[in-house]
């Protein structure tokens, strides 16, 4: 069962009630479970109460004179600083036909009197419950809403100061660095983790010296569109410079277990489908940051340029080994 987040010292519930034996029974019962509780006899008092001091929750007779209760939750549900609070009306009225005009008129409960104690706690508290899970998911949805904000305006402020790579057409490292750290606070912010990948071009310093710096720019180029095939569109790709490249991948678990080998199966396919001088090959360090990990991006970038380097290093060893035998 959830929990509730607001204590019921902290609950603050109206009752409206024109009958005060109904209202000192629902108050005992309430009480009894710490709730704070105001009563109004009449729907006129219980719209002024509700207007100056909203409470959690209502409870509404429907037969009342002057005003019943259907009018005074017409009226509640009409102004903007009550519409939202959740209304359980409770009536002798056990018909059909009462019931469905109270949910029809914005009614969240319907409670039959003579009052049942664990009935009238039960949905009390699912009421209450109810109302904490739709605030939740609004306030869910409004971070959610900042946040696209803060990355659309992160990659406008990107376009107007040119910083992407003009070879590849990826995000140079001042591109990269900006909307990283964006994209940082919120992976944080959300608890999730994310992935940083450091890519380095192998041999291109050997295609550059024996083919020329025409062929060397189109393995950069080659390279830059493997890895925007390979990543998502969310997924932030850079040319850092040279033969150097970096994504950040913010992901919801901690497992990353299928970029690399998504990312060779695409290298290998482009080997065989394009017969040039050359074969595409790459090295790849990979680091994660995990939940709360407090880790800057230099140090993201620092990690996966080692473990690159230690891919490299057995690539060549491997390549020693085979020369040699």
């Amino acid at each position: 069962m959830a929990n509730l987040l607001k204590s019921a010292s902290e609950t603050n519930i109206l009752i409206v009630d024109d009958t005060p034996d109904n209202l000192r029974l629902l108050t005992k019962i309430l009480e009894s479970q710490g709730y704070i509780i105001r009563k109004s006899l009449n729907g006129k008092m219980a719209l002024q109460a509700a207007s100056r001091h909203p409470p959690d929750l209502i409870l509404l007779d429907i037969n009342m004179p002057e005003m019943n209760g259907y009018e005074v939750c017409q009226q509640l549900k009409a102004s903007k600083t009550t519409d939202q609070i959740p209304i359980i009306f409770i009536s002798a009225l056990d018909q059909i036909n009462n019931k469905v005009l109270a949910f029809e008129l914005g009614g969240q409960d319907y409670i039959s009197k003579p009052f049942q104690e664990l009935e009238v706690l039960i949905r009390v508290r699912n009421q209450l419950l109810i109302k904490q899970q739709n605030q939740e998911l609004i306030e869910q949805n409004e971070r959610l809403e900042h946040e696209v904000k803060e990355r659309l305006k992160a990659e406008a402020e990107v376009r107007e100061l040119s910083l992407t790579d003009e070879l590849t057409g990826l995000y140079n490292r001042r591109g990269f660095f900006w909307l990283a750290h964006q994209e940082l606070k919120i992976v944080q912010r959300r608890q999730m983790f994310c992935c940083l990948l450091f890519v380095d071009i192998d041999g291109l310093k050997q295609v550059n010296d024996s083919l020329g710096h025409e062929i060397g720019d189109r393995m950069i180029v080659d390279t830059g569109q493997l890895l925007k095939e390979t990543f998502r569109d969310s997924d932030i790709i850079a040319r850092l410079g040279g033969d150097e490249f970096v994504i950040l991948v913010p992901i919801e678990s901690i497992n990353t277990d299928e970029f690399y080998p998504r990312l060779q199966a695409n290298i290998a396919r482009f080997n065989q489908e394009h017969n040039y001088s050359y074969q595409l090959s790459i090295s790849v360090g990979v680091t994660q940051c995990a939940l709360n990990e407090n880790v800057s991006l230099e140090q993201l970038i620092e990690q996966a340029d080692k473990l690159m380097y230690e891919e490299k290093r057995a690539k060549r060893l491997v390549n020693k080994k085979k020369l040699s035998t």
